[in-house]
C-alpha cells in the first residue's frame, strides 16, 4: 500500500477542504458550520461519528475485524482566531482568502482539517488494511481551551481508551516539505496571570499625598524579570511576557488602580513552573505590601501540561515516516514555546505531536502564527496526511505497548493536579449521554 501515492491522489480534495475553511472561519467555540461541513464530509465517507456538544467531533474508522486490535486517535483543532486577515502573505497574493471581517486562520487549522479529512478518505477506503481502530477527532475551541474537557469527559464516559494520539501542527519555522518529530516537550505549558494592584490616586503636583500603583508595578515587573533568571535553573527554559497594562486617564493624574496580565511559558512543570508561581505570587504581595498597595488576583492559574512527546511513539514516528516520506525529510527541530490542548491528550495516552514545515519564501509563507500574514504552502498538505496514515496503520501493525506509560488515575483527578476546580470538571460531564 503506497500511502504517499494515495495521499498525492487525495490532495486536490485536501487542497480544496483547505480553501473551504480558510474562506468560512470561526472563532473558538461557535465553529458551528465548520462542525457541519465536517460533519457532511465524514457522512459522504460513510464514516460514523458523533458530535460531542461544546467539544466537537469524534468519529470512527473499523477495520474489518471489529472489536480487536489496538486504537489509535488522530486530531485537528478546527477553531480560527480574531484577527484581520492581509490580502497577501509576506510576498504576493493569497491563494484564498477569509470572507469574515475580523477573523483569520491564522495558525493553521485550516490546513490541520483538511489534512485529517484527507486521511479519513484514504484510511475509510482501505479498511482492509486498518487492524484494529482509528479514531478521527476533531476539536473545537483549541486556542481558548474551550473543547477539550468537553472531549475528554466523552471519552471517560463512554470508556474509549486509545492506545496512542497523534496530531500535526503547521510549523512557520520549519521549511516546507520538513517534517519535525521532537522526542520529548515540543510545545510548552502555559500560566496566565491578570492582576490589579490597588493603591491610592491623587494629582501629578502632589505624588507623596498618593499611593501610585505605577511604580508599585515598576518594581514587581523589574523583580519578575530577576526572579526569571535567579529563581529558575537555567537548564529548564522559562519566558515571562506582560502583554496588557491599564491604568490612568491623564498624564497629570495619579490612578487609583492598574492592572497588568501575561502568561508564563515552560516545560517543566513541577520544578520550574509550581515553583515559579509561588515566588511570583510571594513577589507580588510583598512588593505590593512595600508600596502601600493592595492587590486583587482576577485569575492566576496554576501551569498545565506541556506537549510531551512519549519517546518510544516519537521514535516510531520518525522511523516509519521516514521510511515512507524519506529520512532526509524528518528532522528535530526546536521545541514550540506555546501551548497547546493537545497536551492533555498525552497527559491521558501516549502519543507524538509532530511539526509540518510551511515556510516557503518562494511563496511568500513563513510569517510567524497568529500574525495577519501568516499563510499555508499548499504543496505540503500531502506530506501531513501521509503521516497520519502512515503512524495510525504501522502502530496497529506494531507489537508497541503504552499501557505502563497512560495516565493510571481518573479524568478528575488529573484536572485537580491542575488546580480545576469540582464544579468545572462537573460542568464537562453535564449533558452526555451513555
Amino acid at each position: 500500500m503506497q500511502i504517499t501515492t494515495l495521499a498525492k491522489e487525495v490532495q486536490p480534495y485536501v487542497v480544496e477542504m483547505r480553501r473551504y475553511f480558510h474562506q468560512h472561519p470561526e472563532l473558538s467555540n461557535r465553529e458551528d458550520k465548520t462542525i457541519q461541513r465536517i460533519a457532511q464530509e465524514l457522512t459522504d465517507m460513510d464514516i460514523p461519528y458523533e458530535e460531542i456538544p461544546k467539544g466537537g467531533i469524534l468519529a470512527t474508522i473499523q477495520g474489518l475485524d471489529p472489536g480487536k486490535g489496538k486504537t489509535v486517535l488522530l486530531r485537528a483543532d478546527i477553531d480560527a482566531l480574531p484577527v484581520q486577515e492581509q490580502p497577501c502573505n509576506l510576498s504576493q497574493p493569497r491563494v484564498c482568502q477569509s470572507q469574515e471581517d475580523g477573523v483569520m486562520h491564522a495558525c493553521g487549522h485550516d490546513g490541520h482539517i483538511a489534512m485529517l479529512l484527507g486521511a479519513a478518505k484514504i484510511l475509510s477506503s482501505h479498511r482492509e488494511a486498518i487492524h484494529g481502530t482509528v479514531l478521527l477527532l476533531f476539536e473545537r475551541g483549541e486556542e481558548n481551551g474551550g473543547g477539550i474537557g468537553y472531549i475528554l469527559a466523552y471519552m471517560d464516559r463512554h470508556g474509549i481508551r486509545p492506545d496512542t494520539v497523534y496530531g500535526t501542527h503547521m510549523s512557520a519555522s520549519l521549511e516546507s516539505g520538513k517534517v519535525g518529530v521532537i522526542t520529548g516537550g515540543a510545545a510548552s505549558t502555559a500560566m496566565g496571570f491578570d492582576i490589579t494592584l490597588h493603591g491610592r490616586g491623587g494629582h501629578g503636583s502632589r505624588p507623596d499625598l498618593a499611593v501610585n500603583p505605577v511604580d508599585c508595578f515598576v518594581a514587581i515587573y523589574n523583580g519578575l524579570q530577576a526572579a526569571r533568571l535567579t529563581k529558575v535553573t537555567p537548564f529548564a527554559p522559562l519566558t515571562l511576557s506582560i502583554g496588557l497594562v491599564e491604568a490612568g486617564t491623564a498624564k497629570n493624574i495619579i490612578p487609583s488602580d492598574l492592572r497588568f496580565a501575561g502568561t508564563v511559558r515552560l516545560f517543566d512543570r513541577e520544578k520550574v513552573g509550581l515553583p515559579f508561581r509561588e515566588e511570583m505570587r510571594r513577589l507580588v504581595d510583598s512588593t505590593a505590601a512595600a508600596y502601600g498597595c493592595t492587590v486583587t488576583y482576577n485569575s492566576f492559574t496554576q501551569p498545565g501540561f506541556p506537549v510531551d512527546n512519549d519517546p518510544v511513539c516519537a521514535a516510531f514516528a520518525r522511523q516509519v515516516i521516514g521510511a515512507e516520506i524519506g529520512e532526509d525529510a524528518i528532522c528535530q527541530p526546536e521545541p514550540w514555546m506555546a501551548s497547546e490542548s493537545f497536551s492533555q491528550l498525552q497527559k491521558m495516552w501516549s502519543g507524538v505531536f509532530v511539526y509540518l514545515g510551511v515556510n516557503n519564501p518562494e511563496k511568500g509563507t513563513g510569517a510567524d502564527h497568529h500574525n495577519e500574514y501568516f499563510d499555508l504552502d499548499e504543496d505540503v498538505l500531502a506530506l501531513g496526511v501521509t503521516g497520519a496514515v502512515v503512524y495510525a496503520l504501522q502502530f496497529l501493525d506494531s507489537g508497541i505497548d503504552t499501557l505502563g506509560s497512560q495516565w493510571k488515575g481518573t479524568l478528575p483527578e488529573l484536572y485537580d493536579t491542575r488546580g480545576v476546580d469540582g464544579a468545572t470538571v462537573q460542568s464537562y460531564y453535564d449533558g452526555i449521554q451513555l
